[in-house]
């Protein structure tokens, strides 16, 4: 089921079958660039049972892999919730209110969307509850994805990320360790992450700039003059992951993530090769007993005009941002974010 919101400028759609956001459109221009989705068969082995992944999805609980173990009793990859069926619990004009129990991962997540009063943006929080008689690790990553007609071979990635590693290393982290924004391939060759030079199917994780109150990430497509943007409080999601897909040489996937977490892999090999802590940020974080946790973020869409080539920085201030371009002049954008 489908639900929306919409105001003068943008309109948001919200699939309660997974619990993504699969729409995000300026009123004026149609592109919608988290139109990404994977078909059942494209899913992994232990989800094809449930929801598949789609547009902007949460990975609650867990972002990448269970152990054997967890396979076994039935744990999907990134968490229950994304392959599950959310309900709705109040929806208005502006606001859609949803929530989910997970009885595998034993969280109930509440989710409250609401679209800004003026501008093309809203605001997410997530209030997530452990509802087990044991305390968990647990970790929380946004994982909007982008595909085309957005994403084209000029669509640039641009964040305050500062260190990364390459997601696929073995023990040693360090080993492909990289400084924002470029990637340390495993074959020693180097991927620019603002506009992938190379293929490479990979994951980039980094550490969002410690100076900053706030963490960012944009995508932006000079075909379509258009920008999307995320921004949350960095002590919500220390960490920024960019995915790469390509199929047949060309560039299908792109995913602008951020969260609690730069290490894809289970709870189990984290903990077994000692990398709960990586580049000053913890990669797992502890969930007690029936406590419950919120975290927030907010997406924006922006028309650009000529001369536009990339952000440089965004700042957040009394809910509106401020987006200063590479060149020219910042941006204002009365956002109105009460939770940011």
């Amino acid at each position: 089921m489908i639900i929306k919101v919409k105001n003068s400028e943008a309109s948001v759609s919200v699939d309660l079958n997974g619990g993504a956001i699969t729409e995000f459109r300026l009123k004026d221009i149609d592109v919608n660039p988290i139109s990404f989705k994977f078909s059942k068969d494209q899913m992994p082995a232990n989800n094809k049972s449930g929801a598949v992944y789609q547009g902007h999805f949460a990975c609650i609980g867990r972002w990448g892999p269970p152990s054997d173990g967890e396979i076994k009793t039935g744990q999907p990859n990134h968490g229950q919730s994304a392959v599950s069926l959310w309900e709705e619990a109040e929806h208005t004009d502006t606001t859609i209110k949803m929530k989910v129990h997970t009885s595998l991962e034993a969280l109930d997540t509440f989710r409250t969307l609401t679209i800004s009063s003026d501008a093309a943006a809203f605001e997410v929080t997530e209030v997530i509850k452990n509802v087990s008689n044991t305390g968990r690790l647990y970790n929380v990553v946004q994982h909007p994805t982008l595909a085309a007609p957005f994403l084209n071979k000029d669509t640039r990635v641009d964040s305050n990320a500062t260190s990364g590693l390459n997601y696929n290393f073995d023990t040693n982290p360090l080993q492909y360790a990289c400084e924002w924004p470029k990637g340390l391939c495993e074959d020693g060759r180097v991927i620019d992450l603002n506009v992938p030079d190379i293929v490479h199917n990979s994951v980039f994780s980094f550490v969002v700039d410690k100076q900053a109150a706030h963490g960012w990430i944009t995508a932006w497509s000079p075909v379509h003059s258009l920008l999307i943007g995320y921004v949350w409080k960095r002590a919500d999601h220390p960490w920024i992951d960019v995915w790469q897909q390509f199929g047949e040489g060309e560039l299908k996937f792109r995913g602008i993530e951020f969260g609690t977490s730069g290490v894809h892999k289970s709870f189990k090999e984290i903990m077994a090769h000692n990398n709960t802590r990586l580049l000053g940020e913890n990669t797992v974080s502890y969930l007690d007993a029936g406590e419950e946790v919120s975290r927030s973020y907010g997406a924006f869409l922006l028309k650009t005009g000529s001369g536009f080539t990339g952000v440089e920085s965004i700042t957040v201030q009394n809910g509106n941002l401020s987006i200063k371009p590479k060149q020219g002049e910042a941006i204002e954008l009365k956002t109105g974010f009460k939770t940011i």
